[in-house]
């Protein structure tokens, strides 16, 4: 085997592209170690995807009000990841929330402003205090109509939780597992010998950074309102909603983390767009380990940084 020989390959799933990359591994084992990941990301997304219409979540979201639903495994413990931390942000945090997302999704780009009468209708039909959990027997029951669960900010943090102990049971001890570049997997040590340099990208200028995170066997998660297109292309969205109030972030800003946990990453990283700095402050007392790069834009294309490390 060649010293630090490189194996990197390409898949599509979970609405975005999947870039992986060893090191030090010879090719056929590599091959073997992306399918691997590959088979598990299809595997998740076919149980956490609501746009698959055969997928777990799928069929829970089109369950009648006060109907117990048992729940798969993989599926109740994705359930219950995201009900602690719907409970540790106070709700910042809510995969119900899709509703009131997808109101300000649908007026995106209109003349016509949301009003206050559609938000509360959309209220009324989201929010974790509306689904009965029986942690006993791992089942649910909607107590509103209409009520479905949305992975969609958190699926590729759970994704990478599960790929990161496989691969390492595996024997694979360097490299990159990255989604679209918001949620990535650093195994191990660059080539070079030293920690993954994994930089958050300049969304004005793509080809700068405004941070760059040293990463090994951690996590790097970003979420934020101004982003990046696979084509370089920079794209402003108000999707990201606070789940209490029924209102969009508003502040041209990104939140990225460094952590053990892709998925606490991506809990982090979303809630802290959401949550005012003393709530910020409450969460940070329940966190350890964890890096916090918070940048925002100013209407002349400027940016400024602040890192909070815990």
């Amino acid at each position: 085997m060649t010293d630090n020989q490189i194996f990197n390959d390409t898949f599509f799933a979970m609405g975005t592209r999947c870039d992986i990359v060893f090191t030090d591994l010879e090719n056929e084992f590599a091959e073997q170690m992306f399918q691997l990941v590959k088979k598990e990301v299809v595997y998740l997304e076919k149980i956490l995807s609501r746009f698959i219409p055969t997928s777990a979540v799928a069929e829970i979201n089109n369950a009648d009000k006060n109907k117990w639903l048992t729940v798969p495994e993989d599926l109740w413990n994705a359930i219950a990841l995201c009900f602690d931390f719907y409970q540790m942000s106070n709700g910042a945090f809510d995969i119900t929330a899709g509703p009131i997302i997808n109101l300000w999704k649908k007026k995106s780009g209109e003349s016509a402003k949301v009003s206050k009468k559609e938000i509360i209708k959309a209220l009324e039909k989201s929010g974790f205090h509306r689904v009965d959990l029986d942690f006993e027997k791992k089942r649910l029951r909607y107590t509103a109509d209409n009520m479905e669960l949305d992975f969609g900010a958190i699926g590729k943090g759970i994704a990478i939780d599960r790929i990161k102990p496989l691969l390492e049971r595996s024997g694979v001890k360097n490299g990159i597992v990255s989604f679209g570049e918001s949620s990535i997997l650093a195994l191990g040590k660059h080539p070079n010998g030293g920690s993954w340099p994994l930089g958050i990208r300049n969304s004005f200028q793509p080809n700068e950074y405004v941070h760059v995170f040293s990463a090994n066997n951690e996590c790097v998660t970003t979420s934020g309102i101004v982003v990046n297109n696979d084509d370089g292309q920079i794209k402003w969205r108000n999707h990201i909603i606070s789940p209490v109030y029924g209102y969009p972030v508003e502040e041209n800003k990104l939140v990225s983390v460094k952590s053990q946990s892709a998925s606490l990453g991506e809990f982090i990283s979303t809630t802290w767009l959401i949550l005012p700095e003393e709530d910020k402050n409450i969460l940070a007392e329940q966190l350890k380990d964890i890096e916090i790069l918070e940048a925002e834009y100013t209407e002349e294309k400027e940016f400024k940084t602040k890192l909070t490390v815990i």
